[in-house]
């Protein structure tokens, strides 16, 4: 047991399946070395999924095993980054990752092994000339990362460094990760649009009667056929997802207790496609029947406050401000918000929007006859099933969207219209 140095590569001198391209991961690196060095920090070690591949591009499934640490990488403030996993992952690592000092962890499925491999890392941050320094730690105030090991993991490494003083490392790994990379925007955008086509097949294929693993089935096979999924991406979806108003109350529910979707009941749909370690976060409820005054009033209150938060958004702006620029137009009409102040996605629209009129009424909207339609807000630049932008299975659209001389033109791309879809 114990760790082990590769002294070079074993299998692949250069990886033919890197997760970013190597001037990408050269910069990543380089910048945090850059940051580090303002902050007064002399080392970097992370032990999350999240920043493991952003910083190394280093995938594995077992992130879900508490029993192995998939890996653990060390950034220095000058030299070359390093890269700890499991000695049977090792040629992973190397088809993946641009780093070839890659130290091996020896018999990790052993539990003596991944209890000392706290201590193992601390032994090895020392040998690097560390163990006097200040070392960078996710502690979680910034993006919610964190150690992912038990506490008494944490507390074996911070004993084996008694003269070592540990930072918070997470304004260095924001102060990297919140300006977004071409190669990242084009990876948001075709996590967004694969999102779209999973939310327009949902409309295609909706028929009254389903039940609620019946709707799921067309969501979920919607997203294999999209082609979602790498190593480190779930092959599929993941999130809340009911058509039962029996439900209502309930987040982060799934469809397996089977409801039966009525003409009373509406589905709401927030669950993520994931495209190379991004995915949209954006809940939507598709209305069953006719459409109401109130639910057009509910829509257009929503695209207001939309406009507000464009409006709002200018470089150096905190994040709050826009989300308060944002749901002002909801709250002055009277109607509650979610997620206010701390929330990560674009305006949701409100549950209770869908169930009280603009003056506060508790009366609940009525809704069609199911025979008559699904009805949901629609894009108009409606693409066809996996017609998204990317590569492989995931096409780029390259048509000019439909102009609407009443829409500002910073939205004709993005503003839905309110549309019936009939259902056979």
């Amino acid at each position: 047991m114990g760790l082990k140095n590769t002294d070079g590569f074993r299998f692949f001198e250069t990886p033919q399946y890197p997760d970013v391209p190597e001037h990408e991961f050269r910069h990543r690196i380089a910048k945090a070395q850059k940051l580090m060095a303002d902050a007064g920090v002399d080392c970097l070690l992370l032990w999350s999924r999240q920043n493991i591949r952003y910083f190394f591009g280093y995938q594995s499934t077992h992130w879900q095993i508490p029993s192995i640490q998939p890996a653990v990488g060390i950034i220095p403030n000058a030299g070359a980054a390093r890269l700890i996993v499991p000695d049977f992952f090792l040629g992973t690592a190397e088809q993946l990752v641009w780093v070839r000092d890659i130290v091996q962890q020896t018999d990790p499925h052993q539990p003596n092994s991944i209890r000392e491999l706290p201590v193992d890392v601390a032994k090895l941050v020392t040998e690097m000339g560390y163990g006097k320094a200040r070392i960078g730690l996710e502690m979680g105030p910034l993006g919610c990362t964190w150690i992912p090991r038990p506490l008494n993991d944490i507390r074996a490494f911070e004993a084996t460094l008694p003269d070592a003083e540990m930072v918070d490392g997470d304004g260095v790994i924001w102060g990297c990760r919140m300006i977004k990379s071409e190669v990242e925007v084009e990876r948001i955008a075709v996590a967004v649009e694969g999102h779209q086509a999973v939310l327009q097949a949902l409309v295609d294929e909706f028929r009254p009667g389903m039940d609620e693993v019946g709707l799921a089935r067309v969501a979920f096979g919607a997203a294999a056929k999209l082609g979602t999924g790498w190593l480190d991406d779930s092959i599929g979806l993941w999130g809340s997802f009911r058509a039962s108003l029996n439900k209502e109350p309930m987040g982060d529910i799934g469809v397996h207790e089977n409801a039966i979707i009525t003409e009373s009941d509406y589905i709401f749909y927030c669950m993520c496609f994931q495209h190379k370690g991004y995915q949209p976060d954006s809940a939507r409820i598709f209305q069953l029947g006719a459409i109401t005054p109130e639910h057009e009033r509910m829509y257009e209150l929503v695209w207001t406050a939309q406009d507000e938060a464009e409006k709002a958004i200018k470089p150096g702006a905190p994040a709050n401000e826009v989300f308060r620029a944002m749901y002002a137009p909801i709250e002055d009409a009277g109607l509650p918000v979610l997620d206010k102040g701390g929330a990560r996605n674009g305006p949701r629209h409100p549950r209770g929007a869908l169930h009280r009129c603009l003056d506060g009424d508790a009366a609940r909207v009525r809704y069609g006859s199911l025979d008559r339609a699904l009805v949901l807000p629609q894009p108009q630049n409606r693409r066809r099933p996996g017609q998204v932008r990317g590569s492989g299975p995931i096409r780029r659209d390259r048509r000019r969207l439909p102009q609407d001389p009443g829409v500002p033109a910073r939205n004709r791309a993005s503003r839905p219209t309110v549309c019936q879809i009939g259902t056979g």
